[in-house]
């Protein structure tokens, strides 16, 4: 198993599993030539995806004669068992992917571009972004998006008379007030190693000036290099709070239930989780806490916006394979299973946050009204292009420089020669 895929899974596995409720009548679809299966091929949702199989069965009554059957993959098996069955002769007709592999899909032809065929002004922008690579659009946002903010008890910052931080300053000064209190600046589940390369997504976009995508795709195609200064300075950074102390030595004894309790216990400061975590969060009602959320501030001297990195919950294709009536069904498959009625109920039955279409109203409070505002600047996971090779080292680059025992030079050069070493076995990275 790839510890690129570990991370998906863990946030999958972690989301509370809202109980179902009725799903909200459908207005009947177009008449389709097609009849017969459809074939979607989809990664395993755990919990599963209540709301996903209500849209099923409605979408089946609107159209009947045609019935979507799911084939369901592990996420770390997800690649080689559809490479199978395209070999095997399969017609992939759906394509129900983490945002992650539909790069490969895009550019190796298996997903139909989808410009033209599917209303996409639906999707809040950073949601859309994701389903697109060089401009066009291969796939359509399902449920809800989401990624790492700065969880933050705002009850601390008013005991002790502080400030949200705006600079890396402000988080020692921060640090010397909570000095004797017991109280953490930061806690964090570092015994999860595929949670520590969110950190270098939220340094590097400040070091690369906003362009950590960018400059991921030229590392990628031989343009740039994982050694350069940019990417050295997004790794030192990540360092630089394990030697300030801002993450401490008892993280990395830490799992999520052990971080989430030391958080909601008034113990740490800032949490920077995925907001998954947000649901439980909501429930606390302890004296000595209370929730906010914010973005990483400012760590560098230039003029550049805090990251924030995420993705949707998943992509949705069409294989470009089958023959039209077949696409033209697909295609209508999708647009019912994303559209704003159906994207309220996918959202509340799988405890999601920010709603993937624009339309669709975010529920929780104030703190959820927040991190709505935040989500259009949601910059997409790094390790979504990434080789898996490559995620593994920064996965253990990182956790070992925080914890004192290697430099960002060297996680930078083994991650390049690592790359180098795939490019002369036959690595390509298409943009």
């Amino acid at each position: 198993m790839t510890l690129r895929l570990s991370r998906r899974n863990y946030l999958l596995g972690t989301a509370a599993f809202a109980a179902a409720a009725a799903m909200p009548r459908l207005s009947y679809g177009q008449e389709l030539a097609y009849k017969g299966d459809l074939n979607m091929y989809s990664l395993v949702r755990t919990p599963p995806d209540q709301a996903l199989a209500d849209l099923i069965a409605s979408f089946e009554v609107a159209h009947p004669g045609i019935s979507i059957k799911t084939t369901s993959y592990p996420s770390d098996s997800f690649v080689a068992l559809l490479t199978a069955a395209q070999q095997a002769g399969e017609n992939i007709d759906v394509l129900f992917l983490n945002g992650q592999d539909l790069r490969r899909y895009a550019v190796d032809g298996t997903a139909l571009e989808l410009d033209g065929k599917l209303d996409t002004d639906r999707f809040r922008p950073g949601a859309l972004k994701t389903a697109q690579v060089n401009g066009k659009t291969y796939g359509a946002p399902y449920s809800a998006i989401s990624g790492f903010p700065l969880l933050t008890n705002a009850k601390v910052l008013e005991d002790k008379g502080l400030s949200v931080p705006q600079s890396y300053a402000d988080l020692l000064a921060i640090r010397d007030a909570l000095q004797g209190s017991g109280i953490k600046t930061f806690t964090h589940a570092g015994k999860n190693i595929y949670l520590w390369p969110v950190w270098f997504f939220t340094t590097f976009g400040q070091t690369s000036g906003n362009r950590s995508n960018e400059r991921t795709a030229e590392i990628l195609s031989g343009q740039a290099k994982f050694t350069d200064d940019d990417v050295v300075q997004g790794l030192d950074l990540v360092f630089q709070f394990g030697r300030d102390q801002l993450l401490t030595q008892e993280v990395f004894s830490m799992d999520t239930p052990q971080a989430m309790t030391e958080f909601a216990a008034g113990r740490a400061l800032f949490w920077m989780q995925h907001e998954s975590a947000l649901s439980q969060l909501a429930t606390q009602d302890a004296a000595n806490f209370k929730l906010d959320v914010n973005l990483m501030p400012k760590l560098v001297d230039a003029d550049v916006r805090s990251n924030y990195p995420g993705g949707p919950s998943a992509i949705v294709g069409v294989g470009a394979k089958a023959d039209a009536d077949r696409q033209a069904a697909a295609v209508a498959f999708i647009d019912w299973i994303t559209t704003d009625e159906a994207n309220a109920p996918i959202v509340k039955f799988n405890n999601g946050t920010v709603p993937a279409n624009k339309a669709v109203s975010a529920a929780g409070g104030p703190v959820v009204d927040k991190l709505l505002g935040l989500s259009d600047g949601l910059v997409t996971y790094l390790d979504w292009n990434w080789p898996p090779e490559i995620t593994r080292v920064f996965q253990e680059g990182i956790q070992a420089g925080v914890a004192g025992q290697g430099s960002a030079q060297d996680v930078a050069n083994t991650a390049q020669s690592t790359l180098e070493r795939l490019v002369s076995n036959g690595y390509t990275f298409q943009a």
